[in-house]
């Protein structure tokens, strides 16, 4: 078995593929490895048990990365999707903190802007998500912090690294399995 296929059974994802992850992709940071000349349907698949979301470009395992989905109250929605929009300087128009006018300074730091308008006194500023990929709804893959564990509102946060490769190859139209 190759150390790919080895590390691809770990976590169950779809052996076969032909060459070897590096040594940092079995320690669960991200990898990325387009060989020039692959071809084929670009598929996401988001993996909630693993906390981690893997790239293919046909039969062909491209990327791998860490990530965290939504908390227990706000689960990421399990399913087939299609990426729908993308926008590399998204700002939440939900979730953010509120900060005082008069000095700036954070009052609430995770503020929901559904709970109501901003109390006198203070503002929303909403939470940046760079290189938002919409994936159904209200929830998408973003820059964020990552755990290795469920913490977000819903959305599957990734490194920064990470969110800018898949964001720069995945088109409008890219199927996203989330199970």
């Amino acid at each position: 078995m190759s150390g790919r296929d080895d590390y691809l059974s770990g976590v169950g994802a779809t052996s076969g593929v032909n060459t070897d992850l590096p040594p940092e992709a079995r320690l669960g940071q991200g990898y990325w490895d387009l060989p020039a000349g692959t071809q084929g349907e670009k598929h996401i698949i988001i993996d909630l048990k693993q906390q981690k979301v893997f790239y293919y470009v046909g039969t062909t395992l491209v990327g791998v990365s860490p990530m965290s989905s939504g908390k227990e109250g706000y689960g990421t929605p399990r399913g087939t999707y299609k990426i729908i929009q993308k926008d590399a300087n998204y700002k939440s128009g939900t979730y953010g903190v509120l900060r005082s006018k008069s000095t700036g300074a954070v009052v609430n730091g995770d503020y929901n802007a559904r709970a109501g308008g901003a109390p006198a006194g203070t503002y929303f500023d909403p939470a940046p998500m760079p290189y938002w990929m919409r994936i159904t709804g209200g929830y998408g893959m973003h820059v964020g912090f990552v755990t290795g564990y469920p913490v977000s509102h819903g959305c599957v946060r990734l490194p920064e690294d990470m969110a800018k490769t898949f964001f720069e190859h995945t088109p409008i139209g890219t199927k996203v399995t989330i199970r």
